[in-house]
């Protein structure tokens, strides 16, 4: 009788474990724009941003075009700035789990041990709760979301509370060979 009984648990955690489909979310190469509002505690107004992005093979691109001009490279080995183009990329981190981890939140690579995960809205939302100790001191939980086939809808919120919201809209799932070069670290 335990057996069965174990082997009944067994199959509903296997089959609740592969109910979360991210298949709407991955994208393993496109570009598109985004906005991005920063809602701090301590400010009445959030602090808004655009810009463009490319995604590669887990690689991003994120260029803010206002209200500041930036650029960021998320890439396995590292995520790199720089705030002129005329400038060489500067390194923000090389921590490896968390440059793979923003990059596959972003390229929509979900990896369920990452994560605790629930299903929200008929599983066109998720809540992602960090399961690495680094990652979960920078941020409590996402929300992720595919609005549809173009559209994501992702709200990190960190552990004073304060949430960043970004909309991302896919463009193109074509990219340039440019586009292609620019999530490369060699400018």
């Amino acid at each position: 009788m335990l057996n069965k009984l174990a082997l009944v648990l067994l199959f509903f955690l296997s089959t609740h474990a592969a109910a979360n489909d991210f298949s709407r979310f991955k994208v393993a190469q496109g570009k598109g724009q985004f906005s991005q509002a920063k809602h701090f505690t301590f400010l009445k107004r959030a602090i808004k941003s655009q810009g463009e992005f490319v995604i590669y093979d887990q690689h991003v691109y994120w260029h803010t075009i206002s209200p500041v001009s930036s650029e960021m490279l998320l890439l396995p080995s590292g995520i790199y700035r720089r705030l002129e183009t005329s400038k060489e990329y500067e390194t923000l981190t090389q921590d490896k789990q968390i440059n793979s981890l923003l990059a596959k939140l972003l390229s929509g690579q979900i990896n369920e041990s990452d994560w605790n995960i629930t299903a929200l809205d008929n599983e066109r939302c998720y809540n992602l709760i960090p399961k690495l100790k680094d990652v979960a001191a920078l941020f409590t939980n996402v929300n992720l979301c595919a609005l549809d086939e173009s559209q994501r809808s992702i709200v990190l919120t960190d552990q004073q509370n304060n949430k960043t919201e970004i909309m991302m809209v896919f463009t193109s799932k074509e990219l340039t060979q440019n586009d292609m070069d620019v999530v490369k670290l060699t400018h």
